[in-house]
């Protein structure tokens, strides 16, 4: 990428995100252009890691709830007791799915509640820790052997992440290496094999070898 491109494409690119690239970069456009496209290619990267983490935390979160309260549609059982945060993002899954034609079945909105909300299940909300967590929850992390508080901060971080690569945000002054090893050991806790193949054919340290050199 030489001057002139680089001066075409500060042009058609956002003005919100470029600044920050041009200032890590001491204000070279060339560079800040090239780790800008970067970033592009590293968040792609931990597309598929991520994947994996919100579908089986998903998955095993939703099994362990349906054992608890015996029904498909948990979050309308009388004891569930879920803090507001987590009713709000149930009513807005059902609010989307009849925007969308369909029906709310507990299916349905499982596959339409957010990363955050599954994140949420592992936090303290109301008394989590006593009626979820130690009841249940647990259970779904058979390799892990922490505490609560520790488990969602760590989920929480990796919440962080996935959302500011859904919202385009700049990702390349994290520590990548370890957010990737995170990933990987979230998966462990899971399921030791599934991790495994995830860190097989993740192309995130590929990427990671080929950051842009800084002026």
């Amino acid at each position: 990428m030489d001057q002139p491109e680089a001066q075409r494409l500060h042009r058609l690119l956002s003005q919100a995100r470029l600044p920050e690239y041009e200032a890590f970069c001491g204000g070279d456009r060339v560079a800040a252009l090239r780790l800008f496209c970067w970033n592009t290619e590293v968040a792609a990267a931990f597309y598929g890691p991520l994947q994996h983490l919100e579908l089986v935390l998903r998955s095993v979160l939703d099994q362990r709830m349906f054992q608890l309260f015996g029904r498909d549609d948990w979050w309308d059982h009388p004891g569930v007791d879920l803090h507001y945060g987590a009713v709000a993002k149930i009513r807005e899954a059902v609010h989307q799915l009849g925007r969308q034609g369909l029906a709310p079945t507990p299916s349905e909105v499982v596959a339409e509640l957010p990363f955050g909300f599954w994140v949420s299940l592992i936090g303290r909300g109301n008394n989590y820790d006593q009626r979820l967590w130690r009841t249940t929850l647990y259970q779904a992390f058979p390799g892990y052997r922490g505490g609560r508080h520790a488990l969602h901060r760590k989920l929480d971080f990796l919440r962080v992440l996935r959302n500011k690569i859904a919202h385009h945000a700049p990702i390349y002054h994290r520590h990548l290496n370890a957010d990737h090893e995170a990933i990987m050991a979230m998966l462990g806790f899971i399921d030791a094999p599934l991790a495994d193949l995830v860190a097989r054919y993740s192309p995130v340290p590929a990427v990671l070898a080929r950051r842009p050199r800084l002026p």
